[in-house]
């Protein structure tokens, strides 16, 4: 049984962590970020203020398939239609791909953390997502989705609650401001809410 306090990776990827700072920026991989970049739901942008930001990078041996991190009520996702650059860091120094590429965004009302957003960013060859359910309650480690084809993004925005009292398992310590991506596993431990 999992401890319902562990945060588990939603998919396997290479794993980046970005405090939100108080102007709602997130610096990301050599290009800065508003959350309303991310979310444009300006209320619900407001909510993640001084929250923490967790990237996670699919690669193309990556298993493609994604799980709930927790248990939760899920909302139904939103699309934003755009480009598909890829997600490579060599990319993301140069292009604002995460403000510019497709992408679809869920509200989740989790039991452990509190409201989050959870961000699928389309990429090179991967066009779409493919739900496994559109919304309504989802288990902690049951599937959400999977993208098509090759590599993309999950990004995972919690709140300063959260933030406060989660503690990265220290393996992950060095992937604070992107320094080193880690590689994680989906439903792989990455921290414990201390409360």
């Amino acid at each position: 049984i999992v401890n319902p306090d562990m945060l588990i990776s939603p998919c396997d990827g290479l794993l980046s962590v970005y405090p939100i700072t108080e102007g709602m920026n997130i610096a990301m991989k050599g290009s800065y970020y508003q959350i309303s970049d991310l979310v444009p739901d300006r209320t619900l942008a407001d909510q993640f203020v001084d929250g923490i930001c967790l990237v996670f990078r699919l690669q193309a041996s990556d298993y493609h398939h994604f799980c709930a991190f927790d248990d939760a009520v899920m909302k139904k996702a939103n699309f934003i239609p755009g480009e598909l650059h890829s997600v490579q860091p060599i990319v993301c120094e140069k292009i604002p791909v995460y403000r510019l590429n497709r992408r679809w965004w869920s509200v989740l009302d989790t039991v452990q953390f509190g409201q989050a957003v959870q961000i699928e960013v389309g990429a090179m060859l991967v066009g779409s997502v493919n739900f496994a359910k559109e919304e309504g309650w989802i288990h902690k480690g049951e599937e959400m989705g999977n993208f098509e084809l090759a590599g993309s993004t999950i990004i995972l925005m919690l709140s300063s609650q959260i933030r406060r009292h989660l503690e990265l398992d220290c393996k992950f310590h060095d992937a604070y401001y992107g320094a080193v991506e880690k590689r994680v596993y989906m439903g792989e431990g990455i921290g414990v809410l201390r409360k």
